[in-house]
């Protein structure tokens, strides 16, 4: 370790914990960010399943989570204390498209862990090196995803004043044809059963 860097035998950072941030020293901040990743990543296969099955048998469920993971946003900034004027409107905010490539990222992370996972599993079964360099740069991948989500948050907060609306907002649209799909799916079936 030096100055806060976990360094590799061949120089390269694996990981820098240098953050201000006193939710950072308890890895707070890095499990909300899972958090908000995993939500996602819940949200997106239970609208594959509806998808699949043709019907909307989970869109309910998928609402749910779409409004915990704007809550466990809320929580990251309440925690990191990014705040900006309040703002409104149809056109999305610059804040709004933050919170969105947080979304996006956090979800990346998840995919690229997998990736590493699967790729690690590959490499098990038959060690080549190629296979080995695709798992660094998987991996140097994953850590540059993590950084910039860092960066993210930290220059959000730098230029909060710059930023309006700093509140997470989910895709009412979006959330309120799940209700919308619920109820027309709930009249069906009774059309069905009649």
């Amino acid at each position: 370790m030096d100055n806060g860097k976990y360094v590799a035998n061949n120089g390269d950072v694996i990981v820098s914990r240098k953050s201000g941030s006193p939710v950072w020293e308890e890895a707070l901040l890095e499990e909300l960010l899972y958090a908000i990743g995993h939500v996602n990543h819940c949200e997106q296969h239970l609208i594959e399943a509806d998808s699949e099955i043709q019907f909307p048998v989970f869109l309910d469920i998928t609402s749910r989570l779409r409004e915990d993971r704007k809550t466990l946003g809320q929580v990251l900034f309440a925690l990191e204390k990014v705040t900006s004027e309040e703002g409104g409107g149809d056109l999305r905010t610059a804040w709004e498209s933050v919170w969105c490539t947080l979304k996006h990222i956090t979800t990346a992370l998840i995919h690229v862990d997998e990736c590493i996972e699967k790729v690690s599993k590959l490499s098990e079964k038959g060690a080549s090196q190629e296979l080995s360099i695709q798992l660094l740069d998987l991996l140097k991948v994953r850590q540059r995803l993590l950084e910039s989500t860092i960066e993210l948050i930290n220059r959000a907060k730098a230029n909060a004043n710059m930023l309006r609306e700093s509140s997470v907002r989910c895709r009412e649209d979006l959330c309120l044809e799940a209700e919308e799909q619920k109820e027309q799916g709930q009249e069906a079936q009774q059309q069905t059963t009649s």
